[in-house]
């Protein structure tokens, strides 16, 4: 069984932690709408800390001649699927001549292009296994003056269509379609980090948009029943507290608000 198939089951059996989170900052600006307006936001990559996270190159110039005739072939019919089979291999013939996966100016742009492309059509929602990593409250929750979002893991994800673990490994040589299968690609692409990322203890989930989103299109309204807990750093200002707890009772309801002491 091959890595996306054990995948595919972990997430299918339910095997992730029952509590998932997230790391945020009350004084950073749309950070109060994850417990205002019960928000989540779907993120472009090109947002993320990580140059390489989701922006793994598709590897075209390790295509052997065969791939490349078969990689060519699906460009051709997806350009012109009004071509007979002989025309459309002709044609792809006449591609391959021109030898462009070999040529790294060629490929350059061209990636740089892709990345963009999907850039603007991929939303991806970060969360972490555990509430009390410090490298996570440093980072992402401004220095344990920010606070921490526990989601109901299942009803989070039954909500935006699934999701699953990071895997923490050298990063994957990716080819393209038909050579791998589209959800081999995007799973590698975006469920595998470098080693150095392990302290996250990253879970995500992933939405795909067919055409250019904008931000409003990438916040997305919870259920109230997502929510399992919000923490408070030990560094949070007497307002901010004051104000989560506020907001927390008058949007979400009856879930505890608690303080870092009593949980890490």
């Amino acid at each position: 069984m091959t890595k996306y198939k054990l995948f595919e089951e972990s997430f299918k059996n339910g095997k992730y932690p029952s509590v998932l989170y997230k790391y945020r900052d009350w004084s950073e600006q749309y950070h109060d709408r994850w417990i205002k307006n019960r928000e989540i936001l779907m993120s472009a990559a090109s947002s993320f800390s990580d140059p390489m996270d989701c922006k793994v190159p598709i590897r075209y110039d390790l295509l052997n001649q065969q791939q490349t005739l078969k990689f060519g072939e699906r460009l051709i019919q997806m350009a012109h699927p009004e071509y007979s089979r002989e025309k459309r291999r002709q044609e792809t013939r006449n591609w391959v001549k021109k030898n462009l996966l070999k040529n790294k100016k060629y490929l350059d742009e061209f990636n740089t292009y892709y990345f963009k492309e999907t850039d603007l059509r991929r939303g991806i929602l970060c969360l972490t296994e555990f509430p009390c990593l410090e490298r996570m409250w440093n980072e992402y929750a401004n220095n344990f003056m920010g606070f921490c979002i526990g989601y109901n893991s299942s009803v989070l994800f039954e909500f935006l269509g699934g999701g699953g673990p990071v895997t923490y490994d050298t990063l994957p040589v990716i080819l393209p379609e038909p050579i791998m299968e589209r959800h081999e690609i995007y799973h590698k692409q975006i469920f595998i980090k470098e080693n150095k990322w392990e302290h996250e203890n990253e879970y995500r989930t992933l939405k795909i948009y067919e055409t250019p989103v904008t931000i409003e299109m990438r916040q997305i309204e919870l259920p109230k029943e997502a929510y399992n807990k919000v923490i408070l750093g030990p560094q949070i200002s007497p307002s901010h507290r004051n104000e989560i707890i506020i907001s927390v009772h008058e949007n979400i309801g009856d879930i505890p608000v608690i303080e870092f002491s009593n949980v890490c």
